[in-house]
């Protein structure tokens, strides 16, 4: 049977001026049983848009923070580094994958990206705007297989659907998060603090996002590699 052949958006080093890679989502990928291919970092509409047509399904990761251009407000000094060609061809590559209905993973800042490209807004930075300068539990510490917070799973959502738990634990390694869910998107997850940790949208092949990062916890929990399982069987 052929595998599904899987596009995973390139992380970016500014220093070096080079696109790079962390083995856990390729070995994610490979281990639900698709084959990674990363992607290159261009703006040309019809080159993205023939991208879209040769692959199966779209991880969309994680990196910078997102441009807050992109839902309509100026960035603040809390907001971290942006990277303007991976925020142009990403929205670019979302736009035409959701015209397809191709599936499409997204994590992290890919998650945050789905949300603002669809309407919604972020927490350019969750301790200062949401927690009054009072931290936040959302930047753990090495090790990032570490489960550190619980998510509410809702009870209708695709998320449910594939890990079938109503809570779960998690690791977090964000301090951005979404302000305004895009009328769009369906919630999926909570955390215990009332952030927004998953997303989806309904009457589509399968488009989920979360706010962790399931690619590091994969090899120990089970119910995260049932995310990858879920939408590798959706790219088939």
């Amino acid at each position: 049977m052929r595998k599904p052949i899987i596009a995973v958006t390139a992380l970016f080093d500014d220093e070096k001026n080079s696109i790079w890679m962390l083995p856990a989502y390729l070995d994610a990928i490979t281990e639900a049983g698709g084959i990674p291919v990363i992607l290159p970092l261009i703006d040309n509409n019809e080159d993205i848009k023939n991208l879209v047509s040769i692959y199966d399904g779209f991880l969309l990761t994680g990196g910078q923070d997102i441009n807050p251009k992109i839902y309509n407000e100026e960035k603040a000094k809390q907001c971290g580094y942006i990277n303007h060609k991976r925020d142009t061809m990403e929205e670019i590559l979302l736009s035409e994958i959701l015209k397809v209905d191709k599936p499409i993973l997204a994590i992290c800042r890919g998650f945050q990206l789905l949300n603002s490209h669809l309407g919604g807004k972020l927490y350019q930075d969750i301790s200062i705007e949401k927690n009054n300068g009072k931290g936040s539990i959302h930047r753990q510490e090495k090790p990032y297989n570490k489960l550190i917070h619980k998510v509410k799973i809702k009870e209708d959502s695709l998320l449910f659907e594939i890990i079938k738990e109503n809570e779960i634990m998690v690791n977090t390694l964000h301090h951005q998060a979404v302000k305004k869910l895009s009328p769009i998107v369906e919630e999926a997850a909570i955390s215990e603090d009332g952030l927004i940790e998953g997303i989806y949208l309904k009457n589509k092949r399968f488009v989920l996002g979360v706010q962790w990062h399931p690619e590091l916890l994969y090899k120990d929990f089970e119910n995260q590699f049932s995310i990858f399982k879920a939408f590798i069987d959706s790219c088939k």
